[in-house]
């Protein structure tokens, strides 16, 4: 029997998909695999495209599936037709295998091999990303990476992340939260996402800030357009009158209709201090306070009225220590807490 052997063009991206859908195909022999490895071993590229477009397939489950409608008709026609076995077959691998082509070309392979971070209430985590950047998540925050040979965008979809961004001139760095997006100038910058707002800090550096009705972070992927148009979309950065320039210490907030609030300078180290376990106020009204706070435990404040809200607090506290903080305000303060079972605690004021 005369063993097959296969001259392969195109590039290496290419070659990756005619390996894999080949191999899982009834053609597949000893000989086939033997040349699969020589193919691999000719460098690391090859390796690396071989385990994209074999992880592609693993996850397009549609194209194993008996149930296909390209395999049911190439199953039906070879039944029907036996004397015209190999033209078929050669149909069905261009026509699946420039599927897979198409697929991974468009960006679903980057879509398919996303990671996803998420910390619990309380929880704060630092994670070394394979570009060399770091980013660092605050309480009850979810978010995606995506790496591509072009563009590393980062999908915020909700609580906080501190960016410190490994500088690549020919592959640009993205955080998308809320309805816009960052993107890093070389620097590094934080990025909070809650109740229809966001707020970005740059720590150093700078950032251009692009807001836009069409983006709404994961939601919009999921919901608004194709996952494919997501990545065509990434790979252009628009230039528009909308686009705001931050530099270091300065800080903007944009909602979800679009409604982008002045840049105005900040005291970057407190509004980065979480990192550290604490929380800084200056002049900051009480319940802003507590509504900080309350990220991090399992609580929620109610207050015995509207004057005790706007009492002015500078303080720093430890995030972990809940009953600190509130013993350190009832005696800063003429007001008493009193704590429920199911998490209430109620804040109101000492006179009178």
């Amino acid at each position: 029997m005369k063993t097959k052997s296969y001259k392969l063009t195109g590039t290496p991206q290419e070659q990756a998909g005619f390996w894999v859908f080949t191999q899982h195909s009834d053609e597949w022999t000893a000989a086939c695999e033997q040349q699969l490895q020589d193919w691999l071993a000719q460098n690391e590229n090859n390796r690396l495209e071989y385990e994209r477009a074999l992880k592609l397939w693993q996850q397009l489950d549609q194209l194993k599936s008996a149930t296909f409608p390209a395999r049911q008709a190439a199953q039906q026609i070879r039944a029907q037709r036996i004397q015209r076995k190999q033209r078929i077959r050669k149909a069905q691998r261009t026509g699946l295998l420039g599927l897979l082509v198409l697929t991974t070309t468009f960006g679903l392979t980057e879509y398919l091999l996303t990671d996803s971070y998420s910390t619990a209430l309380g929880e704060r985590k630092s994670i070394d990303l394979a570009d060399g950047s770091k980013i660092t998540l605050n309480t009850d925050t979810q978010l995606t990476v995506k790496m591509t040979g072009n563009r590393r965008v980062i999908s915020l979809e909700k609580g906080e992340v501190y960016v410190n961004v490994a500088h690549e001139i020919d592959r640009p760095f993205d955080v998308i939260a809320g309805n816009g997006r960052i993107h890093d100038i070389g620097t590094s910058f934080n990025v909070y996402s809650a109740n229809n707002m966001t707020q970005v800090t740059v720590a150093e550096g700078k950032v251009e800030v692009i807001p836009d009705s069409k983006i709404t972070g994961a939601r919009w992927l999921d919901h608004v357009i194709s996952r494919s148009a997501f990545w065509l979309y990434l790979n252009s950065t628009p230039k528009t009158n909308d686009n705001v320039a931050l530099g270091l210490g300065e800080q903007i907030t944009y909602d979800d209709q679009g409604e982008v609030n002045a840049p105005m300078a900040t005291n970057t180290a407190n509004v980065v201090a979480w990192r550290s376990g604490r929380l800084v106020f200056e002049m900051a009204p009480l319940e802003t306070v507590l509504n900080q706070v309350q990220r991090y435990h399992q609580v929620r404040f109610q207050y015995g009225g509207e004057a005790i809200k706007q009492i002015r607090v500078s303080a720093s506290f430890e995030i972990d220590n809940l009953p600190k903080i509130l013993n350190t305000l009832q005696a800063a303060f003429p007001i008493k807490t009193q704590q429920f079972e199911d998490g209430q605690i109620i804040v109101s004021s000492t006179k009178g």
